[in-house]
Order: structure tokens, then sequence, then C-alpha cells
């Protein structure tokens, strides 16, 4: 199993647990427990919302969610590709395939039923990938042009994070994380980020709208980038991806762009791999820069989808379906 989580050996406590997994948890900690705190917590509410998408259709279809059959798992995948990507499939198989073996159940989605159902799925869903929408420099000067003159708080946060989040090829996990301890400002009011142990240095424009967001919101300590309510009060708490999907989805409003196009948290990385493979920079300068593992990633940013395939194929472990 995924990181080596090993399933409830007691008989008494195995039974609770599946009934407890058998309905809603709007708590993380049964998940906690289930696998050991082996996992982030953001993973952990992945796992949550796969699986109640899955108890949803199983209460709506009048079947049993745990043990699961092949063929309610078939019919599942069936149901989720009208609306779904391949990736998501993905993910679905392996959060049902956890909860079952944790149980000491028998896996569903090892059997051949529903191994065929997602060969089909990746055959008719190899290509649906898509990119975030990009958001590159040009979007961010007209942003600055519009805002960074504004004295409202929501106005001056936003500029400050769209400006920092494209310069740092930030993460919005990494965004979201950032304190005033993540901070060098140098005398001449230039700064320096420091994320994952790696530095780097931000560009006047960027430092200005950072120094402007630190004055404004008064951060003296704590987190950088925070909740601002309908009255303008700034909170104690970090922003969540929610969160950080609205400030990129504003900046698609703002600008005008088109439904099919919108922006969210992982645009302005994107969007300045494009840019910088446009100047001429190498994917693997790009993948140090945005500190990316593999060179996947990047390739697919920039339109190279086959040696995005053939990057991504070393990582992977093959799943049942895929045997």
């Amino acid at each position: 199993m995924a990181k080596k989580v090993t399933p409830i050996d007691d008989p008494d406590q195995c039974q609770e647990s599946i009934q407890l997994f058998s309905k809603y948890q709007d708590s993380l900690t049964p998940w906690q427990v289930l696998t050991q705190n082996q996992y982030a917590r953001n993973t952990l509410v992945a796992f949550k919302n796969d699986w109640h998408n899955f108890l949803s259709f199983c209460i709506e279809h009048h079947v049993q969610p745990l043990p699961a059959k092949a063929d309610t798992v078939h019919r599942y995948i069936e149901y989720m590709s009208r609306s779904r990507k391949l990736a998501s499939l993905k993910r679905y198989m392996v959060t049902i395939s956890l909860v079952h073996r944790c149980h000491q159940l028998p896996d569903p989605c090892a059997q051949t039923e529903v191994r065929l159902a997602m060969q089909k799925q990746q055959l008719e869903k190899h290509d649906d990938y898509k990119n975030a929408a990009a958001f590159r420099d040009t979007h961010l000067q007209r942003l600055l042009e519009q805002f960074e003159s504004s004295p409202k708080l929501k106005d001056i946060r936003d500029v400050a994070i769209w400006s920092v989040a494209f310069e740092a090829m930030l993460k919005r996990s990494e965004l979201a994380a950032l304190t005033l301890d993540n901070l060098n400002i140098h005398p001449d009011g230039l700064i320096d980020l420091e994320v994952t142990d790696t530095r780097i240095a931000l560009s006047a424009i960027a430092s200005k709208a950072l120094q402007r967001w630190l004055v404004a919101g008064m951060i003296t300590d704590g987190y950088l980038f925070r909740r601002i309510d309908r009255h303008s009060n700034l909170g104690e708490l970090p922003l969540d991806h929610s969160s950080i999907y609205r400030v990129f989805r504003r900046a698609s409003d703002e600008l005008g762009m088109p439904s099919n196009d919108l922006f969210s948290g992982q645009s302005p990385r994107v969007g300045a791999a494009q840019d910088l493979a446009d100047s001429g920079v190498s994917i693997p300068d790009i993948q140090e820069q945005g500190r990316w593992k593999s060179p996947a990633m990047p390739a697919q940013y920039v339109g190279h989808t086959d040696r995005h395939d053939q990057e991504i194929a070393k990582y992977i472990k093959h799943k049942p379906w895929e045997k």
C-alpha cells in the first residue's frame, strides 16, 4: 500500500471503522487514524472528498459502499467519466482502493471488470489533460496599471499576490504558507523569499507591491497573505486554496478573459514557465527555477507533451487496471 499504511488488524476496531466510513464524516480525524498520519492534510481532504462522492453515488443507487462490488465501481467510473477527466478518475480509484485495503476488504479496483473499465477511459481520455490558463507577464502588467495605486486593502493584497506568485513561481501551498520569517528585506527595499531552502530574489516591482501590502495590512508577524472579510477586516489565518483560486479568478474577470480561459491558483506557474521558455530558458533550468522534482510538468506547461509523457512515465507506479 502507498506510504506503507498498515491495515487494521483488530477485528472489532476494523468493524467499527467500516461502519464509520460507510457514512459521511466532516472531520479529518478518521482519515488520520486510518492512514496512521502518513499523509499531508491536503491529501486527506482530497481522500475525504473523493470518498464522499463515492458514498453519494452508492446511496443514490442503493448499493453498498464498503465493501463495494466491482460492478458498483464500474458503474461509478462510467457515471463520473461524463464530467471528470482521467486524472480525477484515477484518483477516485486510488481512494476507493485505499479505504478497502485499510479495512482488509477485497479491493474492487483490482478486479478485471474495473481494470478494463479504466483501460477504456485511458484510451478515450488520454489527451484530455489541459493546463491551467497561463497567467503571464502581460496580464500582470495590465493588472498593475489598473490597481497599483488603489487604496483598497483587497486590491493592495491581490496585487501583491499576483506579483509574488508569478515572479517566484509559487505553488498554492507555498503561497499560503509564506510568513514574515520567509522574507529578507534589504536596505534598498528589495525582498528575497526563502521557499523550501531556495532563495528567490523579487524584482523592484514585486518588492514594492509586497512592501505596500505589509504596510497597509500592518503585518508585523505571522502569515503574509490572509483573508479579508466584507468589512475589510484582516484575519489571522492564511488564505486556503479556494481563496487563492478566487484571487486569480478575480484577475480573469478584471482582464475580461473568456470563460474557457480563466485563471486558477496554478496559472502563475504555468504562465511563468511559458514566459521563460519564450525567452530561451531550457526546460531543466525552468524545472530548477520552479522547484519541480522532474521536467515533466514544465515540459507540459510549455507544450512539450511528448517530453512530459516520457518523464512522467518514469515516476508512475502501474495500477491494477494498467497491467
